[in-house]
This record gives C-alpha cells, sequence and structure tokens, in this order.
C-alpha cells in the first residue's frame, strides 16, 4: 500500500535533478525530488490520485487531516531503547487507541467518497482500513476500549501541582486533574489576540517547559519520568488488560499506515500548491506523455506570477518543441519575460514528472531522465575559483550527465566573462549538447548565435529560434518563433529609470 509508487516501480532508477534558486518554487521540487519519475505506470498512478483530489469533494481535507494524524501519532513508531517500564505502560493504551482511532477515521470518511474514487491508491487505503475495520479483533478491540478507557482516550491536557520549600524550590509534585482541552500558552501571540486571562483556567501565565526547550537529555529523562510514572498510576484502571500481546498486534497492523507519512507529506504540500492555483483561477491539465518526441503546451503559465498577481495579469505562452531540434536559442530585450517563460517551462516538467497537472489548457509533454536548469543566479559553492571557472565546472558536470533523455534550461549562461570569449564557448556548448542529443532550451544575450558559428554549422538543423515579442517599444511578454533584433532594450529600461537623459 503506497500512495506514490505503483506496484513494481519503487525501486526505478531516479530523476537526475538540478534546479537553481530561481526556478518556480525551487524549494518545493527540491524537497520532492526522489518522486520525480520518468516510470509511465507510476505517472499514471499519480495522476489518478491527483484527479480524484480534483474532483472528489473532500478528498483533499480527508489526506491533510490524516497526514496531521499520522504525525500526531508517528513518535509511538520511533519508540528510543532506553524506554522505562512507564514508557510501556503508556504505549499499551496509546498504541491500541491510535490504531482504532485511525481505522476508524480512514473507513468513515472514504466510504461515503468511494463511489467516485478511480485511484488505485486510495481504493488501496480504503481496502485495508476496510478490512481491518470488519475484522473480528478490531471489533472487540474498539468495543473494549470504547467501555473501558472513554474518557482516558480523549485527554489533551492535565493540571500539575507543585508544592515549594522556602526557596521556592519543588519539594511535592503531582497530577490534579486530566482535561479534554489543550491549555492556551498565554505567550505574546495570545496576549496580542487580547484573550481574557482571568476568567479561563486555561491559559498559563508563564510556561514551565515546551517540547522544543532546550533541556538536556538527563533534564529531559528526568521530566519524562516523572509524568509517564504518574500518569501510569492514573491510567492504571484502563491498562490492566492491556498485554504485550495486544501490544506486538496493534503495532503490526497501525505499522501499515504509518509507512505512508513520507509519502502523504508529498501529497500534502503537492495539494497547498495546487490551492493556490485553485484561488486564483488558473487552469489546470494532466498532460498526455508524447510518444513521437515533440512538446506542446496550450496556455502554459508561470505559477509564481499567477499566484502573486492572478490570471487576468499572467500572459500564457504556447510552447511546440520539434523532436529533431536539440537546442532553441531564446533571445530578445531584457524583461521581455524570457526568464518567466524558462521557469514556466521548467516548473510545468517538473509538475508533470511528478504527477501533478500543470498550469495550462492543454499539453503533451516528453518524459526525461535528468532535469537540469542553470542560469547566471545559480548558486554554485564557493572555493578558490572564480565565478565562471565555477560556472564551467558545474556546466561540464551536468555535460557528464546529458544524453537524449535529458532536458536543460539555461538562462544567461557564460556571462561571467568578456561577450566576444563567451560566444565561441557557448556555440561549442551547444554543438556537444547536440552531439549528445536531448532538449536544451537557451535564454541569452549573446545575439552572435544566431548567425552561423563554424561550431553549429555541421548542426544547423538542430538548433532553432525563439525570441520575446517587442511591439515598438512595449513588451508583450509573448514568445514567438525566429530570431530577434540584435538589441537587449538595455537603453530603454535605463532611461525609464533617468540613468539615460
Amino acid at each position: 500500500m503506497d500512495l506514490m509508487w505503483s506496484e513494481g516501480s519503487i525501486f526505478l532508477k531516479p530523476v537526475r535533478f538540478f534546479c537553481s534558486a530561481d526556478v518556480s518554487d525551487a524549494e518545493f521540487f527540491g524537497r520532492h525530488r526522489k518522486y520525480l519519475t520518468a516510470h509511465k505506470d507510476t505517472l499514471y498512478y499519480r495522476q489518478a490520485l491527483f484527479r480524484d483530489i480534483l474532483s472528489v469533494r473532500g478528498l483533499g481535507d480527508f489526506l491533510i487531516a490524516l497526514h496531521g494524524k499520522l504525525t500526531e501519532y508517528a513518535p509511538l513508531m520511533k519508540r528510543p531503547s532506553y524506554s522505562h517500564a512507564e514508557d510501556e505502560k503508556i504505549h499499551r493504551i496509546l498504541y491500541p487507541t491510535a490504531y482504532t482511532a485511525l481505522v476508524r477515521m480512514i473507513y468513515d470518511t472514504l466510504c461515503p467518497m468511494m463511489g467516485d474514487i478511480t485511484a488505485a491508491s486510495i481504493k488501496n487505503l480504503f481496502a485495508q482500513a476496510e478490512a481491518d475495520a470488519n475484522s473480528p479483533e478490531f471489533r472487540q478491540l474498539e468495543a473494549y476500549y470504547r467501555q473501558n478507557t472513554p474518557s482516558l482516550r480523549e485527554v489533551r491536557s492535565i493540571t500539575v501541582g507543585i508544592n515549594l520549600d522556602a526557596l521556592y524550590r519543588p519539594k511535592e509534585a503531582g497530577i490534579i486533574a486530566l482535561h479534554r482541552e489543550e491549555y492556551r500558552s498565554g505567550d505574546l501571540l495570545d496576549r496580542i489576540l487580547r484573550l481574557d486571562f482571568a476568567r479561563d483556567d486555561f491559559h498559563c501565565i508563564a510556561p514551565l517547559t515546551r517540547i522544543d526547550s532546550k533541556l538536556g537529555f538527563g533534564e529531559s529523562q528526568q521530566v519524562n519520568y516523572a509524568f509517564l510514572k504518574a500518569m501510569g498510576q492514573v491510567l492504571d484502571s484502563g491498562l490492566s488488560h492491556c498485554g504485550k500481546r495486544l501490544l506486538r498486534y496493534t503495532r503490526e497492523h497501525i505499522a501499515p499506515y504509518f509507512s505512508l507519512l513520507e509519502s502523504l507529506t508529498f501529497v500534502v504540500d503537492a495539494i497547498k500548491q495546487l490551492s493556490s492555483l485553485w484561488e486564483n483561477d488558473i487552469p489546470m491539465c494532466f498532460p498526455n506523455i508524447s510518444e513521437d518526441g515533440n512538446t506542446r503546451i496550450l496556455s502554459l503559465y508561470d505559477d509564481t506570477f499567477a499566484r502573486s498577481i492572478g490570471r487576468k495579469k499572467t500572459v500564457p505562452n504556447n510552447i511546440c518543441f520539434a523532436k529533431d531540434v536539440n537546442c532553441y536559442l531564446l533571445t530578445g530585450p531584457n524583461s521581455g519575460g524570457k526568464t518567466v517563460f524558462l521557469r514556466a517551462v521548467a516548473s510545468a516538467q517538473c509538475y508533470f514528472q511528478l504527477g501533478m497537472p500543470i498550469p495550462a489548457k492543454e499539453a503533451e509533454l516528453s518524459l526525461f531522465d535528468g532535469i537540469f536548469r542553470m542560469s547566471a543566479e545559480t548558486p554554485i559553492a564557493a572555493d578558490t575559483a572564480g565565478r565562471f571557472e565555477r560556472e564551467c565546472m558545474v556546466l561540464a558536470e551536468i555535460l557528464e550527465q546529458f544524453d537524449e533523455k535529458c532536458l536543460l534550461l539555461m538562462d544567461e549562461t557564460f556571462t561571467a566573462t568578456a561577450p566576444e570569449e563567451a560566444l565561441p564557448l557557448a556555440a561549442g556548448f551547444i554543438a556537444r549538447l547536440c552531439e549528445k542529443g536531448g532538449k536544451c532550451v537557451f535564454v541569452t544575450h549573446l545575439h552572435a548565435l544566431q548567425e552561423t558559428l563554424p561550431q553549429l554549422a555541421a548542426f544547423h538543423n538542430q538548433v532553432d529560434y525563439l525570441h520575446a515579442e517587442v511591439q515598438g517599444e512595449r513588451r508583450t511578454y509573448s514568445l514567438r518563433s525566429g530570431r530577434a533584433e540584435a538589441h537587449s532594450g538595455a537603453r530603454e529600461i535605463a532611461r525609464k529609470y533617468g540613468l539615460l537623459g
């Protein structure tokens, strides 16, 4: 049972991925790069899940809630080897209650949705919960805990009393009461919200400790030991029949649900990505896998701009990359939309190979075994080498991995040296890419690359041109086929900000 990997696909070779910080949501892609896939069955498996999330009401909210519940219970599955007998007492009641709560939550929430569910991953999850919920062992376990520990399962906070000596040092401490709601911290945020401390017993006036406090290991152990010992005494009546056999049974049966936590973290992050597109009314589609090697996208939006300024102010672009063209040279004026276009292409390809929808009306994309993004602003590890040398080191590493199943997106590379030196270097690099195959889009102000340089003469059929459209001095932010005029529009931008007369 897994949300992200179809049967037999989990051990496939991962997609090679290099992504600079200026790509849309680079943190999201970097954090979940392990889920990039070029495996068709896995891609269809995930697309079915995200289709259901988009179309089945409440499914996304359920997955977010399930992730929260699994995260809350996760420490149960990471018991330290130094646990005391008091830990065992608590776990004897927490494992069964966590197990029954998870199964009941999954079964009861998904049951009304299953008529609309098409994703195998959700069907498998429901089948597991259904089998558990209908088993005699589960029914007996749930009935026993419902009858014998109804109040203990709802404990969310306790009141602790501490007696002090003349020097305000604790001399006695104990549990006074159990509560069904959490106390409020009484910190600065609560005060800003004007909460009424005087009339609410569930506000503390000064925190004693927090989960993230800097207690040393010894101090933490003392606090935990004292707390668990006291809680064990309180819960003894509910623990009397919770033996090791029962504990082992629930641990074994709860484990498959916890195995979902890592992939569910990705799904929840993906839902958050998609929700901001929904809110801005951005069209989304699930690309078909290209069988002929061509790439076609109708009305591709840059999701970064779409999130921040909305659909009406974002200019979409159509894309058509031919199979036989290995490198597209994209030129045009500064601030004409070239970098935004490249960022949109990078994001769309990553979303696609994660199994997610892309911000476009229609699309057909190829699968790549390697996705590389390189720009003049790409963070490169500092060392004794200069900027240009470090850039060459990264490009050499990419070139070593590059083949006919790779995509490379470059933005203003080779700008760390003089144009007369950069020109033949860029031409030579493009020639090497054409030899290897694959696909490259290169945003550049080296307009002379549009001419037939000796290095590119043998590959002229494998190189094509795009440009950022300008109408007079007005930038349309639309990309068109063909060569651009050999100027960057820098003077117009400088004049706009009063740097030229």
